[in-house]
């Protein structure tokens, strides 16, 4: 009696068919995983960037400004590629000769849109001397690049310059903003 060793060519193809139908089915799961770890990632860099603001504006007891930038330099681009932190002794939101360059927070492999929303609706933030904002409550919401709702996330910052992470306090998967409403891209 011969003893059979390996698998039958029916065998390998239902085998192969199985882990095909397997794989399609956990992929679509792995990439919103893959995206709302990013989108998580870059959140909490641009809440460490205004966190370090805050921190840097009361040790060196100066006007600090937090502007999205695409080279590092100057205040340009769009807050998805990055923010700068820079004192800011007159107030203009330029890096003049009084003032240097603190931090450069660059966002890497974030695809979709970073929004700051505030009163007023200056495209940049500033933190006193004394650890506030400069008359900004706001919101920097992050929109994936495809539009899911439950992977947007926002930061929401109050005057005395506190950021809080949204949450669902509702449990319905979408979270909601500083009103309770769920956050729209």
């Amino acid at each position: 009696m011969l003893k059979q060793l390996g698998f039958t060519l029916l065998e390998a193809l239902i085998t192969i068919l199985i882990l095909i139908i397997l794989g399609s089915i956990s992929l679509p799961g792995f990439k919103n995983m893959i995206e709302k770890h990013r989108n998580e990632l870059t959140m909490r860099k641009m809440l460490t960037a205004i966190e370090f603001a805050k921190s840097s504006a009361i040790t060196r007891s100066t006007l600090v400004t937090i502007c999205r930038s695409n080279d590092g330099l100057q205040c340009s681009g769009e807050w998805r590629d990055g923010v700068i932190v820079f004192s800011d002794e007159n107030g203009n939101r330029e890096i003049d000769d009084d003032d240097f360059l603190i931090q450069y927070f660059r966002f890497d492999g974030f695809e979709g849109e970073i929004m700051w929303r505030a009163f007023q609706n200056r495209q940049y933030l500033q933190i006193t001397k004394l650890g506030f904002t400069r008359y900004q409550n706001g919101n920097f919401t992050f929109c994936p690049k495809e539009v899911n709702p439950a992977l947007a996330n926002q930061l929401i910052i109050n005057r005395t310059a506190r950021v809080r992470i949204a949450g669902d306090t509702n449990g319905d998967g979408i979270k909601e903003d500083s009103r309770g409403r769920p956050i729209r891209c």
